[in-house]
């Protein structure tokens, strides 16, 4: 689903089209699921009476009770809604019980976010999309996992019917129709304080804020939501996502601190393979749904170097290079892995069904909307085409490959680890030509263009030159007025 949102905020960004998103948040919502509605459902979606009967037994006469911080418990207590946190169907129930909230809504509200996509392959030919007959169109409305709902619209007025309750009886249809109504006709309530709103502004066409409410009270307007995790923002990059990225991955790193990477009893290579386990995924969460920028990739290379250091025990003092910290880490850039999670992530799209909400959106663009004239700002498939043609994959049959998750696996494992070689040969010739073009012991190989005509001296730069040119003309200044000083002194 963060896939799926990025991708919508992508195209309405990209076809000059406002976006409305509504987070709606649920107080409590597994433990104040109504559990006579939720067998009724299970009964109506054709499980066996047997089946819904011992689910019931489960639940019934549960009890609990209250643990304080001094150690002392409650007297126990009847729960009679809800279902077991913790339980191996617990999740399955909830799903199936929030499933029916879709049921009641489906085909009784606007619009949403309309797209046309066509799933037969040739990801970056839009022409693809111009046949009218081969194009299918959707509606996307909401983005709901498991209690986590978003909204989508492309009008405050759509955004504003979702969720409105109107007391006139001629509008009683239509507040059945509403996600508000179906959540307390199963028993659920919304959170309207924690309910927020996200504005993304049409880039030709800016307006102002909407004011949209919910039982009276308007919901208010945030820039940037975390959502499954991850933080969607009004600018449609991931400025705000890398920052508590590094925010996260930093405190994971120092919790894990003084017990593991500063404890001399244990080996260098657990302290490494515990940093991977734990460091690495929380500062990677969901990397295979960004857009990301060399910016980006240089904090995050920033980060890891500076917590491999520290592990490895290496100070700044001892002039390490950081090819040779990944060497001794036996571990590999960040930018080698953001490669591969985007490349295995898209290929599990490709291979996802044609009705999956992510492969459709992928392929896809909004019914409505032109994009600007000239550049465009980065989309995720570009930065995919980028990463396909630094493993050398063909652009043009990717898909067929991505098609085999075996041969497709294979193949990124071992482009991603030859971008990795040839990105360290390269800063290795970087480098040896850097200290070359200091030491410079050979000064007629170089361009004569920057050559100093007082001393000889090759400068990297027509700027540098002038400044060294002026660094003479102060010398000669300052030796005229000496021997101007010597001359009028007396003898």
């Amino acid at each position: 689903m963060i896939f799926t949102a990025r991708q919508l905020q992508e195209k309405c960004r990209e076809q000059n089209q406002p976006l409305y998103m509504a987070f709606i948040d649920l107080a409590k919502a597994f433990d104040t699921v109504n559990r006579s509605a939720l067998w009724t459902i299970l009964q109506k979606i054709g499980c066996p009476d047997k089946f819904v009967n011992i689910l019931r037994l489960l639940h019934d006469d549960m009890m609990a009770t209250v643990l304080d911080s001094n150690g002392s418990q409650s007297d126990p207590f009847k729960v009679e809604s809800g279902v077991k946190q913790g339980c191996v169907i617990a999740p399955t129930l909830f799903s199936i019980f929030i499933a029916m909230i879709l049921h009641l809504v489906d085909g009784k509200l606007p619009t949403g976010v309309e797209i046309i996509y066509r799933t037969d392959g040739k990801l970056f030919n839009l022409s693809r999309l111009r046949a009218k007959t081969k194009v299918t169109t959707k509606s996307v409305i909401e983005l709901q996992y498991a209690d986590d709902n978003v909204v989508c619209a492309h009008s405050e007025e759509d955004l504003q019917i979702l969720k409105k309750k109107k007391k006139e009886e001629e509008d009683l249809q239509a507040t059945l129709n509403t996600f508000t109504e179906a959540y307390e006709k199963l028993g659920l309530s919304l959170n309207i304080e924690k309910t927020k709103v996200l504005f993304q502004q049409a880039p030709a066409n800016p307006s102002a804020k909407p004011g949209i409410q919910l039982n009276g009270v308007t919901l208010e307007n945030v820039d940037h939501f975390r959502y499954l995790g991850s933080h969607l923002s009004t600018k449609v990059n991931i400025d705000t996502e890398i920052q508590h990225r590094l925010s996260s991955a930093s405190a994971a790193f120092f919790r894990m601190k003084q017990r593991v990477f500063d404890d001399r009893d244990i080996r260098r290579e657990t302290k490494v393979l515990v940093y991977k386990a734990i460091v690495l995924p929380t500062l990677l969460y969901a990397c295979e749904t960004w857009t990301v920028y060399r910016r980006h990739t240089k904090l995050l290379e920033r980060f890891h170097q500076r917590c491999l250091r520290k592990i490895l025990q290496i100070s700044w003092e001892d002039r390490r290079t950081n090819v040779s910290v990944l060497e001794e880490a036996k571990t590999t850039s960040i930018e080698a892995m953001l490669l591969r999670h985007q490349l295995r992530w898209t290929g599990h799209v490709v291979r996802m069904p044609d009705h999956r909400l992510p492969k459709q959106l992928l392929y896809s663009e909004l019914k409505n909307g032109k994009r600007n004239v000239g550049g465009q700002e980065k989309r995720f498939k570009d930065g995919l085409k980028a990463n396909l043609k630094n493993c050398g994959i063909d652009t043009e049959n990717w898909e067929a490959l991505a098609l085999e998750r075996s041969n497709w696996r294979s193949a990124v494992t071992s482009s991603a680890a030859e971008f990795e070689e040839a990105r360290t040969e390269g800063l290795r010739e970087k480098r040896a030509k850097r200290k070359e073009r200091q030491a410079n012991p050979d000064r007629d190989r170089l361009p004569p263009g920057n050559r100093c005509p007082h001393c000889g001296r090759i400068c990297g730069s027509r700027i540098g030159l002038f400044s060294h040119l002026r660094t003479h003309a102060q010398d000669t200044k300052v030796g005229r007025l000496l021997s101007s000083n010597d001359e009028g002194s007396p003898k």
